[in-house]
């Protein structure tokens, strides 16, 4: 990581006599990680093919979270944290205290892999687990439909820098009240990491392709889904109405597939959005 990331800056503060506040950012996976993913029912959210996943883990390296407008930064956090998201949350990422009471338009974080990163909620041997193996996201857990269970322990190098964040009720960024505190959650949707299109907005939560990968190896079917399992799954040989790419390069496996689809997981006090850039 860049030397300049080390310790916490605070740069451009408003001039002498304007009033300081403080914003607490957190981190949240919601029930979906929390607990589970359900199969859908009528009229409602979950897997449309009657699949429901439960997370042993969902572990993310947060870091670069920012507070600017577009002349200057407040604040910006400096060592990166891993956070188990599984675990009950919101759980406290970064607060930065003295900050200009006024609007900051611009905030953005990033979920990408620091050699330097510690432990925010997650334990000791998860960290070192992530920082070896070089991930930003590692998601383990177990798929059930009736009587058939998969299982799944994925981990992802992405690194993507969410950015120009905004809560549909909330508008852009963060407003610092004058001697306050306002609290920010960095909210991740671990729903995505099943979605059935890249890009539209009607996509769907499936997980037969997935499990149908289960099948390569001497023994065959074992009950692990690998991505090796996934990269051998070319997206051509699935259903023509499914797993499209839209104007997104390089995907052509549902391993390229799941791997995009995780760097949509960032989201914005809940169901804002911010626009991914990777890196």
């Amino acid at each position: 990581m860049k030397n300049w990331m080390l310790g916490l800056s605070f740069l451009g503060l408003a001039a002498c006599g304007e009033g300081k506040g403080t914003v607490t950012f957190t981190t949240y996976g919601e029930d979906y990680i929390e607990k589970q993913i359900p199969a859908a029912t009528t009229g409602g959210a979950g897997f449309v093919d009657g699949w429901t996943v439960k997370y042993d883990k969902f572990l993310v390296m947060l870091g670069e979270v920012k507070v600017a407008t577009h002349e200057e930064t407040g604040a910006q956090q400096g060592q990166s944290k891993v956070f188990d998201l599984h675990k009950p949350g919101p759980v406290v990422v970064e607060t930065f205290t003295d900050l200009a009471a006024k609007d900051w338009d611009h905030v953005s974080y990033a979920i990408a892999p620091w050699p330097e990163a510690v432990a925010g909620n997650a334990d000791a041997q998860d960290v070192t687990m992530m920082k070896t193996g070089g991930y930003s996201v590692y998601v383990q857990g177990t798929a059930t439909k009736g009587t058939v269970t998969k299982r799944f322990g994925w981990g992802f190098p992405t690194d993507t820098v969410y950015e120009h964040c905004e809560n549909p009720d909330l508008g852009e960024g963060v407003t610092v009240p004058d001697g306050g505190e306002e609290k920010v959650e960095l909210t991740i949707h671990g729903d995505h990491l099943f979605f059935d299109d890249l890009q539209s907005p009607s996509a769907k939560m499936r997980f037969d392709a997935l499990a149908d990968a289960d099948k390569l190896g001497i023994v065959g079917a074992d009950g692990d889904i690998t991505l090796e399992e996934l990269q051998a799954v070319d997206l051509t040989e699935l259903p023509s109405d499914r797993y499209g790419t839209g104007g997104v390069g390089g995907v052509h496996n549902l391993r390229d597939f799941v791997t995009a689809l995780v760097r949509t997981v960032g989201h914005f006090r809940g169901e804002g959005e911010c626009s991914p850039r990777a890196r």
